[in-house]
C-alpha cells in the first residue's frame, strides 16, 4: 500500500511515496535516515546554470545510480540537470546537481523519491539494547552453550552468541550519519524521567530461562531464552514497551515484528565443512536450519538465573569489546 509522506531538503518540502506498510514516516535524508533536520545545501554560480550539492547517505548512492548506471540515466533524462555521485572510496554524502532552477528542483524530487523507495533495503547499523552483564549468568549460558554443541549437529561454532553480548533488543535503527546517531541518543537520553517513573526505586531484576525457537523446532533457526521480570511486576515489558513505541513515534523504527522479548542464544550456521562455498556466497546462511527438538527435551526447562539491568543502550550491530559486549554509543542509566 502506498502512501504520500513529506521530506524536506534544503528549504523545500516534497510529497513522496512510501510502500512501508502501516507506517507513513520516512527515514530523514540529512545524511543519515531520521526526518528531525533536513539537510544542509549549499549554492554555487556556474555559467547560465546553477550548482547545489545536497547530502544524501551513501549507504543509498547505490541506488541513485542503479544497476549499470540505469537509474541515474534515467534521473538525468527525466530532469535534464547534471547529477554527479561521488565515488564509493571518497566515502562522501555530497551528491551534486547542476541545471537551470526548475531542472534542478526536479533532479531533487526525483532523488529524493529513489531514496524514500530504498531505505529500507539499507541495512540497520544499531539497536536500542538492554545489556545483561551478569558473569555467572554469562557463565551458565556459556556451559549450556557447550552442552548444546553436543547435541546440535552440522553447526558452525559462530551460531553460539557470546555469553558477554546476552542482551534484550527493543528495536532496530537505522542511523547513517554521527549526527543520526548523536540524535538517537539525545533522543534516548530525553525520555529519563518517564523511564524513572515506569522502573522505580527498586532494581530491574530479569530471570532468563525456559528455551525455545523462533521457529518450530525441527527447522530452527534461532533458540533464544525467555526473559521476564524477576518480581513479576510487570516493569520489564512496560519498559521495552514505552522505549520501542517512543522510537517508533519518532520515526526511528521501521520493523513491522511485534516486540517480543527474549535474549538469543543460537543462530544456527552450518559448519564450514558442510557448506557449498559458492552457495553460502550467495545466500549466506539464511536458509539453514536444525533439529532443536533433542535439545529443548534435554535443556528446554533450563534457567540462567537473574541479572540486574542498569542501562539502555544504542548499540552497534556486529561491534564488540574485548569481553564480548556490544560497544554502544551512548547509554541511559537504569541505575
Amino acid at each position: 500500500m502506498n502512501t504520500i509522506s513529506i521530506v524536506e531538503v534544503g528549504s523545500r518540502r516534497y510529497r513522496v511515496r512510501t510502500g512501508l506498510a502501516g507506517s507513513s514516516k520516512v527515514p530523514a535524508i540529512d545524511s543519515g535516515a531520521t526526518s528531525h533536520n533536513p539537510p544542509s545545501e549549499s549554492k554555487a554560480k556556474h555559467g547560465n546554470s546553477e550548482r547545489i550539492s545536497i547530502n544524501i547517505p551513501r549507504q543509498v548512492h547505490k541506488y541513485i545510480i542503479g544497476a549499470r548506471g540505469s537509474t541515474l540515466d534515467k534521473l538525468r533524462h527525466e530532469s535534464r540537470a547534471k547529477i554527479t555521485v561521488p565515488p564509493e572510496r571518497s566515502r562522501s554524502d555530497v551528491v551534486e546537481i547542476e541545471g537551470l532552477l526548475d531542472e534542478r528542483q526536479k533532479a531533487e524530487e526525483l532523488i529524493i523519491q529513489v531514496v524514500a523507495d530504498n531505505m529500507a533495503k539499507v541495512p540497520y547499523t544499531h539497536f536500542i539494547s538492554l545489556p545483561l552483564l551478569d558473569i555467572d549468568m554469562q557463565r551458565k549460558v556459556g556451559e549450556f552453550q557447550r552442552d548444546a554443541q553436543r547435541v546440535l549437529q552440522n553447526v558452525d561454532n559462530s551460531s553460539f552468541v557470546h555469553p558477554g553480548s546476552l542482551h534484550i533488543t527493543l528495536g532496530m535503527l537505522r542511523l547513517l550519519s554521527p549526527k543520526d546517531v548523536t540524535r538517537a541518543v539525545e533522543f534516548l537520553r530525553s525520555l529519563a524521567k518517564d523511564v524513572a517513573e515506569i522502573v522505580g526505586t527498586k532494581p530491574l531484576l530479569v530471570s532468563v530461562g525456559q528455551l525455545a525457537t523462533m521457529e518450530a523446532a525441527s527447522q530452527a533457526r534461532t533458540i533464544y531464552a525467555n526473559a521476564d521480570d524477576f518480581d513479576n511486576s510487570g516493569r520489564l515489558r512496560r519498559l521495552c514497551a514505552f522505549v520501542r513505541d517512543k522510537f517508533d513515534s519518532a520515526g526511528y523504527i521501521d520493523e513491522k515484528r511485534e516486540l517480543k522479548i527474549h535474549v538469543s542464544i543460537v543462530r544456527a550456521k552450518p559448519a564450514h565443512s558442510l557448506a557449498d562455498e559458492d552457495d553460502l556466497a550467495k545466500k549466506g546462511s539464511r536458509g539453514f536450519s536444525v533439529n532443536a527438538g533433542p535439545l529443548l527435551k534435554e535443556f528446554g526447562s533450563m534457567s540462567f538465573g537473574v541479572c540486574r539491568v542498569g542501562q539502555i543502550q544504542i548499540a552497534r550491530r556486529f561491534r564488540h569489546a574485548e569481553n564480548g559486549a556490544y560497544e554502544n554509543d551512548g547509554a541511559l542509566s537504569l541505575l
